[in-house]
């Protein structure tokens, strides 16, 4: 298995992984790293244990585990990866964008780091800008999760104000992931946006079906599906779940209020 490839397979299995077992792993690891001279074999190393530290939010600890990644072998794509993620979220939006284009220098095709960049460029800079990244990430045939793609191309086009764009791509995130809940939220929201209430119930149906506990946004769109169809027990369920899971957020104050209008 390419090395690239093995530690995004390593870093989206740590995510998995519970704290507990995850601080186990660490201090496994850099006992490991005491017998190994191979600057890509440190390099890797040194990104699982940032991708850990930075799944349990210790970013702090997670950034000095990748800057000696990319000390240890600065031609390690997946190290400048991990480096632009940790300053995307810690909001040092120049040096993210510099560690994730210098990721996309040396591995051009690398689905995920492109797919990660357009995210980005889409929050942080203009959504219009970043459709054409997860365009080139969903070109692989050996991307294993392009449904991620498509479902950030599909709400960065919404963003945009493309809406036909927008429901071609999370339809089509759909088609590869049926049960991939975010797109079903974000389709069903788009869907509700547009008037297609009947729609908007269907896809939200499949929704609240693949996931355990809905947010307070899913809840909240839920209450406005069912009060658009008329489906009264269906709003007063949704209602009743975001009074006692989310008493004071900004989402029951406004289905609330929807009540007398």
């Amino acid at each position: 298995m390419n090395l690239y490839v093995s530690v995004l397979v390593l870093i989206v299995l740590l995510v998995l992984q519970s704290a507990c077992s995850t601080t186990t792993t660490t201090e496994q690891k850099q006992a490991d790293m005491a017998g190994k001279t191979d600057p890509t074999q440190r390099a890797q190393i040194h990104t699982e244990r940032a991708a850990e530290y930075y799944r349990l939010g210790l970013l702090s600890v997670a950034l000095e585990a990748a800057k000696q990644s990319v000390a240890a072998q600065s031609s390690y794509a997946p190290a400048h990866n991990m480096l632009a993620l940790i300053y995307m979220e810690l909001r040092e939006d120049g040096k993210a964008q510099a560690s994730f284009e210098q990721a996309i220098r040396l591995a051009p095709n690398e689905s995920d780091f492109l797919n990660n960049f357009g995210w980005f460029i889409c929050q942080r800079q203009n959504a219009q800008r970043s459709l054409p990244y997860f365009e080139r990430a969903i070109r692989n045939p050996l991307y294993t999760t392009p449904h991620r793609a498509l479902y950030n191309a599909g709400v960065c086009a919404r963003k945009a104000g493309d809406m036909k764009a927008a429901e071609i791509n999370l339809r089509a995130a759909l088609q590869r992931a049926p049960e991939f809940a975010a797109a079903l939220y974000e389709l069903a929201d788009l869907s509700y946006a547009q008037g297609r209430t009947k729609e908007a119930d269907l896809v939200f149906a499949r929704y609240t079906k693949s996931v355990r506990d809905p947010d307070a946004n899913a809840l909240l769109l839920g209450v406005r599906i069912a009060r658009a169809t008329g489906d009264r027990n269906g709003e007063a369920g949704y209602l009743s779940q975001l009074r006692r899971r989310f008493p004071d957020s900004v989402q029951t104050r406004d289905a609330i209020s929807g009540l007398t209008h």
